[in-house]
């Protein structure tokens, strides 16, 4: 009876070491180490071929004519942003978007967008929920794709795509304050 208790206190013991070790290790895991809401993350990311094969049924002409639009729109915000510097011009959209200056400043530098561009960015990927990743958005830009196809491929109305960064390009330009709340576009 004493050695099956004592048995048993070692191997309960024993699993909870390894419990405790199991946990450590996922805690101690190193940035460059997936863990599973790393894994969960990539399973709901949007497909972009699906992006990517709606972008391409938009007509021909509606494409032109929303791209010259938004094209008109980003010169807009791009002059007056110029004007107020970079760093004012990051807070603001910092504070709209939720994120810190110095994350928006990273993220734009990378692919090298305007702010007229990150306006439009930052407004797609706060309509699109967690599907949708910046670097998705660069990648679908490096493909040549446009802003107004990429928004008709992600399926939002166009229209209320153009509303969206006009509002939000009001406030990169300093022309309206910041509420934390991106401009909603609808699907």
């Amino acid at each position: 009876m004493m050695k099956v208790a004592r048995t048993t206190c070692y191997g309960a013991a024993l699993v909870v070491l390894v419990a405790g070790m199991v946990h450590a290790g996922a805690a101690w895991a190193g940035a460059d180490e997936p863990d599973s809401s790393d894994r969960a993350e990539e399973k709901t990311s949007v497909d972009l071929a699906e992006i990517r094969a709606r972008a391409e049924t938009m007509p021909i002409d509606r494409r032109t004519d929303i791209d010259k639009r938004i094209r008109a729109t980003v010169e807009r915000i791009n002059a007056q942003a110029a004007g107020k510097g970079q760093a004012a011009v990051a807070a603001r959209l910092a504070s709209e978007f939720s994120m810190t200056s110095e994350a928006l400043l990273d993220e734009k530098a990378e692919p090298g967008f305007s702010w007229g561009e990150m306006v439009i960015a930052h407004t797609l990927l706060a309509n699109s929920g967690d599907k949708v990743t910046f670097p998705d958005l660069v990648t679908l830009r490096s493909e040549g794709l446009g802003w107004g196809a990429i928004a008709f491929g992600l399926r939002f109305h166009l229209e209320d795509f153009e509303d969206a960064i006009k509002t939000e390009g009001k406030v990169a330009m300093g022309l309206s304050k910041a509420d934390g709340k991106a401009a909603v576009i609808g699907k």
